[in-house]
């Protein structure tokens, strides 16, 4: 019987065992992306003429966009908005994942008047645009885990008015939405440097968002780019997302253009091949968080911010004490952070039962419910692969 499991063995061991390896999709569906791809989007955009919002141009550039992503076989639809004097339309197309919970790559397609905004901001509808129908070839061999939301905004040189009103349809709906990669001007380049640089915009919320595509670039060193980190303002159409509390990052040439805002923001003062190379980052870091292919082995940060140390009636803050002590209801607010991949939620418990499942920011939930004496007030933050980390208080509380 020995001598027959060790002949077993040995045969077994004089074989080599074939394991299929589990296919780089990652890398496949951002290969897809092409420089006569991006060129083919910018030409065509460009060749409507300023984009106005508004204006017939705008409207004819829009009809474009929707028929591209009809063509590659997604659930698309205008989005009509209006705000102050203005009235448009934005245009969305929707690729199922496993999980509602959404993905955004957006940009926007109207221009300035006098400009073809080739650059600004053509590059990066172009970008979207090519997102989309690189994912349409895989779309039936992978299953995302979150739902992807192509998007493009008219408004945006206004004010950004497409951007604005939907995030805010978003948050009244409740929507959940994980990460927002806004792409505005990523075509332009005068030196060497500019072509091996790149700028993400972020805050300390979508940090996480930046470090994926740090470790896109790393992997494929290929791509020969260094991302540079900087602070998010109201310049573009991630600003009313962040206002919403959505994590949201914004991708950008490292060199402004010198075209800017003018009738020569043209495909021909533009770097196509640096344009795609940096639509290919962001087709990759799409496709990484939407899978959540991410390696993330800490923990979340989580605090209570409310109540903290002090006397509070009907929800007002009266007088410092030694401990929280509340009299009717109170707001409870948290704050959580996660660097590698992102918060999914925070959970509030009251003396361990669920009370509130938040899935957007601000994390806030307000207790006013029957309670007398001592409870202890729980915090529990899950970031999107699973990890998950507590914060608690005790309190005192009268409510009835």
């Amino acid at each position: 019987m020995k001598k027959g499991i060790a002949i077993a063995i040995i045969l077994v061991l004089s074989f080599p065992v074939v394991v299929e390896a589990k296919e780089d999709y990652v890398e496949k569906i951002m290969n897809e992306v092409n420089e006569e791809m991006i060129l083919n989007y910018l030409q065509t955009l460009e060749s409507f003429g300023p984009r106005v919002t508004g204006t017939q141009a705008c409207w004819d550039a829009g009809n474009y966009i929707y028929n591209e992503f009809k063509s590659y076989g997604y659930e698309t639809y205008f989005f009509n908005w209006s705000l102050g004097s203005y009235s448009d339309r934005n245009v969305v197309a929707v690729l199922p994942g496993e999980r509602n919970d959404s993905i955004i790559i957006c940009a926007h397609y109207d221009s300035v008047p006098g400009s073809p905004g080739a650059d600004d901001n053509g590059s990066g509808t172009a970008a979207v645009l090519a997102a989309a129908k690189a994912l349409s070839k895989y779309k039936d061999k992978i299953k995302l885990t979150y739902t992807i939301r192509f998007v493009t905004f008219s408004g945006e040189e206004e004010g950004l008015l497409g951007s604005q009103v939907y995030a805010k349809s978003l948050y009244e709906n409740n929507s959940n939405i994980v990460a927002v990669l806004n792409v505005d001007m990523i075509g332009y380049t005068r030196s060497e440097q500019g072509k091996e640089n790149v700028i993400i915009f972020e805050s300390d919320e979508s940090k996480w968002i930046t470090n994926v595509a740090i470790s896109i670039a790393e992997k494929y060193s290929y791509l020969n780019l260094k991302i540079h980190r900087y602070g998010a303002g109201a310049n573009s159409d991630h600003w009313p997302f962040m206002v919403y509390g959505y994590d949201a990052v914004f991708f950008h040439e490292y060199e402004f253009n010198d075209y800017y805002h003018s009738s020569g923001d043209t495909v021909e003062h533009m770097d196509i091949e640096y344009d795609t190379r940096v639509t290919k980052l962001i087709v990759a870091t799409l496709v990484q968080i939407a899978n959540i292919e991410i390696v993330d082995d800490v923990p979340p940060e989580i605090s209570i911010q409310r109540p903290a140390n002090y006397l509070y009636i009907a929800d007002r803050e009266v007088m410092e004490t030694n401990m929280p002590i509340i009299i009717g209801k109170i707001t409870i607010k948290m704050d959580a952070i996660d660097e590698q991949s992102g918060i999914e939620k925070v959970d509030v418990l009251i003396d361990n039962e669920l009370k509130a499942e938040l899935t957007n920011r601000p994390y806030e939930w307000t207790w006013d419910e029957f309670a007398f004496f001592k409870h202890e007030i729980k915090a529990t933050a899950y970031d999107n692969v699973g990890n998950y980390a507590n914060a608690t208080i005790d309190v005192i509380i009268f409510n009835v």
